[in-house]
């Protein structure tokens, strides 16, 4: 038996018995963290605006980070090194003692989330894009893309501040090229159009 945690985005694609049955048919046991890593996140980056009066770059999503790179004015913004809710949740998975041993996969609703969680080379764990997932079983359970994303604009709503969100390349480069700065304390960004239920390791593989 091996472990299986799936990420939100891949759940909410399937009713939980048909996902449950799906796995443990192929010989993988559904995992679970043991710790509130969202909320811990969500709290790391108003830790982050306590301190600094400049505006913050959210860059949980790995795609975003070489398109922060290029950004002009970059003495304005500051880009804080917190990792994706899902690294947490792969690197304590992958680190857990009563799994030491253990076969484990982390699914990721994209590529460049596989690859992040990969880089870390945790033993016994691996971090896989779903579809690359069903492709390596040669098999998939029944189920559908979600039309509004489990994880979309609007994480950072909860802090309080001016937070500005922008989802897809073009909008996100947009930003940082022709905009002004304005009163934002925050900035958050998603490659993904309106969130990772379009990342492309989601649904059926596509070469």
């Amino acid at each position: 038996m091996a472990y299986i945690w799936i990420n939100p985005v891949t759940a909410s694609m399937y009713q939980p018995e048909v996902l449950d049955a799906f796995l443990q048919r192929y010989g993988y046991q559904r995992l679970e963290t043991n710790t509130d890593w969202l909320t811990i996140v969500r709290n790391k980056y108003q830790a982050v605006l306590d301190e600094t009066e400049k505006t913050v770059i959210d860059v949980r999503c790995p795609k975003i980070q070489s398109i922060v790179k290029e950004r002009k004015n970059k003495e304005d913004f500051l880009v804080p090194k917190i990792p994706p809710i899902l690294i947490h949740c792969g690197k304590e998975s992958g680190e857990r003692e009563d799994l030491k041993g253990e076969d484990k996969i982390i699914t990721t609703p994209c590529q460049a989330l596989a690859d992040m969680g990969n880089d870390l080379k945790l033993e016994h764990t691996w971090f896989v894009p779903w579809n690359r997932f069903l492709e390596m079983l040669g098999a998939e359970p029944e189920g559908n893309l979600p039309t509004d994303s489990p994880i979309p604009p609007g994480f950072f709503s909860e802090l309080g501040v001016e937070v500005i969100s922008i989802s897809g390349e073009e909008e996100i480069r947009n930003y940082f090229t022709k905009c002004k700065k304005g009163d934002e304390r925050l900035v958050e960004l998603l490659y993904c159009k309106e969130g990772c239920h379009n990342g492309d390791g989601i649904g059926k593989c596509k070469g």
